[in-house]
């Protein structure tokens, strides 16, 4: 199965559907719980993790956007998700498969400096890519957007495009986890680690190749089915192509509540930005629906594996480090992607405008001399060290949310952080709800604060900061 807004009618014929769920049991059997054990190992499974009961365990939400981080999409996302809480009251998070290619580095940092996650979606968005197109974009996004490579883990192939050498790349760079793979409702397992191979999306023989990542995640890509009969066809990347708002809005509802009612798989909203049009008032609509109930949560693929590692019910989950939302508290504006002075702007006056015929983009890290390029992901500074208004990179002692580029100085020392709850009250009757935020202090963090952030001067900056203009095309 493969790309957007498919209808994958060609490719989900009952004989392939037969063939996959033959390999997929085949990939199961292989997987021994008496050695594939917790969490290092985890087999592929219909069931939640650890032997949980479905109805005590979260219902999880992914919300993931693919390929260009940008003026024109960035707004997209956040009237996805402005509108929206979890039950803890903090803002919902999503995942971005990100580009090099027509991306603005500066709104790839804003993005991640909010709290959401940044993965990996190759530089030119070459399906089936080669080492370099992965690599390169973890250097690029690195050195640009000042992201951890720690915390740039997650990959989705172009085009759903990959192959058995793919998986082998990933292995070897040590990423976390793909989410390449579609799954329809017999092999919509939750996430699994590569231990014993892939157990979905098997039709394409890939299940029978000999792949084998110890501890690397595989999140399948759960379809959205039309109907609920043995002829129904799986849908996936940006669903609402593929029929009107009312008949769309049904297919969620009733996968939703398949999901919900049954052993509560991650449900998956998998769109490209560029492809949403007029779809958001669906979505606000849907996903506010499914809020209503007490134990959805909206989690980036990340927070996703957190709780697979340690899997707790849903009554403890607001309760785990990794679901709080915390604003650090600088005190002075910075190159960081955040409205630290609260005045409505993200980085007036620090951020770097860098000018290429593929377009002008923004970063807190200095222009390079050429554009970031397979051949070059990591060009060499305009301004070089030691020359005045060089912008020093994040060093492994700081956090970016932390680290002043320009004055290259760390606004976190020791442990005396001050963090901000950024949660906000909930004007629906759920359990959880309520208003204040508060002030502590943390210990310094090592790579990502979760810093969270209203959306509201997040948005107020992009029209300045925009990397490409609004008419350019972008790759799909």
């Amino acid at each position: 199965m493969r790309y957007s807004g498919f209808s994958l009618a060609a490719v989900a014929a009952s004989a392939f559907l037969i063939i996959g769920l033959s390999s997929a049991v085949e990939a199961i059997a292989s997987c021994n719980p008496a050695t594939c054990v917790h969490p290092a190992c985890v087999c592929p499974s219909l069931k939640p993790p650890k032997g949980l009961d479905p109805k005590l365990v979260p219902q999880f939400v992914t919300l993931t956007f693919d390929d260009a981080v940008q003026g024109p999409t960035v707004p997209v996302a956040d009237a996805l998700m402005k509108p929206h809480v979890n039950p803890n009251r903090c803002p919902i998070k999503a995942t971005w498969f990100a580009q090099t290619i027509y991306s603005d580095y500066s709104l790839i940092q804003q993005w991640y400096a909010n709290g959401n996650e940044v993965a990996d979606h190759t530089m030119n968005h070459v399906g089936t890519p080669p080492p370099e197109e992965i690599i390169g974009n973890r250097k690029s996004i690195n050195a640009f957007s000042g992201i951890p490579f720690a915390n740039m883990n997650g990959f989705r192939a172009p085009f759903l495009n990959y192959s058995d050498n793919t998986f082998q790349i990933l292995g070897q760079e040590k990423f976390l986890y793909d989410s390449s793979t579609a799954a329809v409702p017999t092999d919509a397992y939750w996430p699994y680690t590569l231990d014993n191979g892939l157990a979905n999306d098997c039709w394409n023989g890939i299940c029978e190749k000999a792949i084998s990542i110890p501890g690397m995640w595989e999140i399948p890509m759960h379809a959205i089915m039309d109907s609920e009969l043995a002829t129904a066809i799986p849908h996936s990347m940006d669903v609402q192509l593929d029929g009107s708002a009312d008949v769309v809005g049904g297919w969620l509802r009733t996968n939703f509540d398949r999901h919900y009612n049954g052993d509560r798989a991650p449900f998956g909203i998998f769109l490209h930005p560029v492809h949403v049009g007029n779809a958001v008032q669906l979505y606000n609509d849907f996903f506010e629906s499914i809020l209503l109930k007490p134990d959805v949560w909206f989690v980036t693929n990340q927070q996703l594996l957190e709780w697979m590692k340690n899997p707790v019910p849903a009554s403890q989950l607001a309760d785990q480090p990794y679901m709080k939302c915390t604003l650090p508290m600088v005190g002075k504006e910075i190159c960081n992607g955040m409205d630290d002075t609260k005045s409505g702007a993200i980085d007036k006056g620090v951020l770097e405008t860098c000018n290429f015929v593929a377009g002008p983009w923004s970063t807190c890290y200095g222009c390079p001399k050429t554009m970031p390029s397979v051949a070059d992901p990591v060009p060499e500074r305009v301004t070089a060290a030691g020359q005045v208004g060089f912008r020093t990179p994040v060093p492994v002692t700081c956090a970016m949310e932390w680290w002043d580029p320009v004055a290259a100085q760390c606004l976190c020392q020791s442990s005396n952080c001050t963090f901000q709850d950024t949660a906000v009250p909930v004007n629906k009757a759920t359990p959880g709800t309520g208003s204040g935020s508060s002030s502590t202090t943390g210990s310094k963090p090592s790579s990502h604060s979760g810093a969270v952030q209203t959306y509201g001067a997040w948005a107020a900056g992009m029209g300045g900061l925009a990397a490409i203009a609004a008419g350019l095309v972008q790759l799909l």
